[in-house]
């Protein structure tokens, strides 16, 4: 089966073993409040467009070597799989960038595969990472049209455990999007109380599938895909727009035969401590999400990155 990773619900993510994890546990996750069908079919709607309205991409090669990349902090892409990157590899980035002016990327290099999950003791001396910062906009340039804002190459010395390499980019940017910057740094609370508070949210989360409870699903995620959508521009009557959004919910949740919490994680950090999330740390399902789905032909891992607003706020989904 195929196995999807995403960050956005229409472009699920995935992977399971059955295993019925229907704790209750103790609701921490707070007053949600209740979004309508009509409220979440009118994301697309809602949102604003310019004249131009780009998207930023990091494209990017990588031979000899797995690989995590992240943006503010925030980890937007990584591989532990076997083999080489075919030709350039892309992830779209706008979700990690909410506002004009400087950004973050920061690269992290780890020894090859020998087998997906499981890696070589150092890294080889002809491991080599490269990328671009590029943006275009969606349906008006080319691919090969995008404007390069910056390069990089990531120095790489063999017999290394692992690499990091940081530099940054700018970008302009025609929305604000308040996203984590204004949330508590959460590397200062008690780390054994942040992993049950996410826990627990991923647990409801996953029961709300499990019981195609679609209205506690648009609503845990709403406030994460108004911001997501804006940054993206999905408008209104196009493929990728929130008009059907509820049905989309409904028609995923109907086709997952199993859903489970995977037990194998660790709480991560990202957003400079601002964002906490619940991530597979061993294996070949490394960085995955702990929520784990499949289907017929899917295995699809949906990602809930947290943030507390202020002090004594319960954690929010926000990417």
């Amino acid at each position: 089966m195929n196995k999807k990773l995403s960050l956005l619900l229409f472009s699920m993510l995935a992977f399971l073993t059955s295993s019925g994890q229907d704790k209750q546990g103790k609701d921490t996750g707070g007053q949600i409040q209740q979004i309508s069908r009509e409220q979440y079919n009118s994301i697309s709607k809602e949102i604003k467009t310019f004249k131009y309205n780009p998207t930023y991409q990091v494209r990017f090669t990588a031979q000899f070597c797995t690989y995590e990349i992240y943006i503010n902090d925030m980890l937007a892409n990584f591989s532990f799989t076997t083999g080489n990157s075919a030709g350039e590899q892309h992830a779209d980035i706008p979700q990690y960038i909410l506002q004009s002016g400087p950004q973050e990327i920061k690269i992290k290099i780890y020894p090859k595969a020998i087998q997906d999950g499981k890696l070589e003791d150092k890294l080889r001396q002809e491991a080599a990472f490269s990328a671009r910062i590029v943006h275009g906009e969606y349906g008006k340039t080319d691919w090969d049209s995008f404007t390069q804002v910056a390069a990089l190459k990531v120095p790489i010395k063999g017999g290394e455990n692992a690499i990091e390499y940081k530099t940054s980019f700018n970008a302009q940017v025609p929305y604000q999007s308040e996203g984590w910057k204004n949330g508590i740094d959460l590397s200062k609370e008690q780390k054994t109380d942040l992993i049950k508070e996410a826990l627990s949210i991923n647990q409801q989360f996953a029961r709300a599938y499990r019981y195609k409870d679609i209205e506690r699903i648009a609503s845990m995620i709403y406030n994460r895909e108004k911001e997501v959508t804006q940054s993206f521009f999905f408008r209104s009557g196009e493929p990728k727009s929130y008009d059907d959004g509820w049905e989309k919910i409904q028609k995923e949740a109907d086709e997952i035969q199993k859903i489970k919490i995977s037990v194998q994680y660790d709480l991560r950090y990202f957003g400079n401590g601002k964002v906490v999330a619940l991530l597979q740390h061993q294996g070949e399902d490394r960085d995955f999400p702990v929520i784990e789905a499949e289907t017929n032909e899917d295995y699809i891992y949906y990602a809930l990155y947290l943030y507390r607003p202020k002090a004594g706020a319960p954690l929010k989904i926000i990417r």
